[in-house]
């Protein structure tokens, strides 16, 4: 940690007064720098609870009170977050007037005609990256690419938010369905892959219980580590899993009704989510999504012929 003077923290707290990131939790920016988290919780701890406090006053918080390390360690996470702002200080107004038109993650999206208006609800993204999102109030994948481009020039990005800027603004396809119901080699979103997203909401060992539950047939690896759960755990797990497949279910309304018709056919919800490539999510996501449809309607029986019908061959 570098010692921070009194100097040092005024330049710091007075440009990050323009900062877009203001008020954003101090614990996702620390997670976007990958370096240590900001250790003090609450939704108070954003950059903008500590810009009125000297350092002399910082010092005396509550948080920071006999911890220097402590206050040190904030000013930090605020320098490292503008260390892009300088360098691109001057291009940032042409930057912002031309984004709309050069905006790459745009522009994949139209290629790849995945819609603006994806909710980010529907895409797997960790805390942090959520939190980011939440705190810029971003809530569509088009919103997403308008911050990304902007932060993109002004922070240092970390984690799945970085993992999901450079698939997007790469065009990389396999790397966008990590996060993004979207099938590699074809357009749009999809409904079996956005269930698929929501089975993967869990860590990968409680999608193996989960799926071992459900009635999965395991891989012998995944088999010989997934642990048996109580009632209440599974219990625990599927609602943590439900919320994502109910949403992607209400949103993909076409692919929804196609799926009812399908089964009504007589196919079946395994063969639908065979695309996911993954036995595990694809248990978890039939099983969940199987209570979340209304049953397949029976075909209607056939009239029975009287005895002067089936002799004369009249139907």
């Amino acid at each position: 940690m570098p010692n921070f003077t009194a100097t040092d923290w005024d330049e710091i707290r007075k440009k990050f007064r323009h900062s877009i990131m203001a008020d954003t939790a101090l614990s996702s920016l620390a997670q976007n720098l990958e370096i240590k988290d900001w250790p003090v919780r609450g939704e108070e701890e954003k950059p903008s609870k500590y810009f009125d406090f000297t350092w002399d006053e910082l010092l005396l918080l509550p948080e920071i009170a006999g911890r220097v390390e402590r206050a040190e360690h904030l000013g930090t996470i605020l320098k490292e977050t503008l260390a892009f702002d300088d360098p691109f200080g001057d291009m940032v107004a042409q930057v912002e007037a031309t984004a709309a038109q050069e905006n790459p993650i745009l522009k994949t999206l139209q290629r790849l005609g995945i819609p603006e208006d994806f909710p980010l609800a529907l895409a797997k993204l960790d805390a942090g990256t959520r939190a980011v999102c939440q705190a810029e109030e971003i809530r569509t994948i088009g919103q997403f690419a308008t911050l990304a481009q902007k932060m993109a020039q002004r922070v240092v990005l970390g984690g799945e938010f970085r993992s999901l800027l450079n698939a997007l603004t790469h065009g990389d396809e396999e790397g966008i369905g990590q996060f993004l119901p979207f099938r590699r080699g074809s357009l749009g979103v999809h409904l079996a892959e956005a269930l698929g997203l929501a089975a993967a909401a869990l860590p990968r060992a409680d999608q193996v219980a989960l799926a071992r539950a459900c009635g999965a047939r395991l891989a012998p690896s995944d088999d010989a580590g997934a642990r048996e759960l109580s009632r209440d755990v599974e219990t625990g797990l599927r609602a943590v899993v439900q919320p994502g497949i109910t949403a992607a279910l209400e949103w993909f309304q076409t692919d929804r009704a196609a799926l009812v018709a399908s089964l009504g056919r007589g196919e079946t919800l395994e063969r639908y989510l065979a695309v996911i490539n993954d036995p595990v999510r694809e248990a978890i996501a039939a099983r969940l999504t199987a209570g979340s449809l209304p049953a397949p309607a029976k075909p209607a029986a056939a009239p029975r012929k009287d005895f002067f019908s089936r002799l004369f061959g009249r139907s």
